[in-house]
């Protein structure tokens, strides 16, 4: 079972520490990744199997399913009038973020935009 203060023990020595390294580091990929909507379900479910993973304490798991999400990723070639692609969603970003705390990494902070673009100006005068 994962704690709150990160991996299980057992995660943080031997290939345990390898296996963590690499999911951490393709789920750090992921944040860039632009793909269609049904891609990103796809991902959504790789996510749902790493968590488990990480859940059982079972290394063998997680690195199967890291290697899973990696084939996930978007395609080196896009065709012309491809269907479009955009950011994680948010119920994927959320995972994302869970899964990477859970593996004892840590969660980029989101720059906050202003909710009205020009609220910055408030005080400027526009005669």
């Amino acid at each position: 079972m994962v704690s709150s203060d990160g991996p299980p023990a057992g995660w943080n020595s031997g290939s345990g520490i390898d296996v963590r390294a690499e999911a951490l580091d393709v789920l750090s990929d992921v944040r860039q990744w632009r793909l269609a909507d049904a891609r990103w379900q796809a991902v959504e479910q790789v996510l749902i199997a790493m968590d488990a993973a990480v859940h059982a304490d079972d290394p063998d798991a997680l690195m199967a399913a890291t290697a899973d999400l990696e084939l996930a990723g978007p395609l080196r070639l896009t065709r012309i009038g491809a269907i479009p692609v955009g950011p994680p969603t948010q119920p994927v970003r959320d995972r994302l973020n869970r899964l990477v705390y859970s593996l004892g990494g840590t969660v980029p902070q989101q720059q906050r935009e202003p909710e009205d673009p020009g609220a910055d100006d408030a005080g400027v005068s526009r005669r």
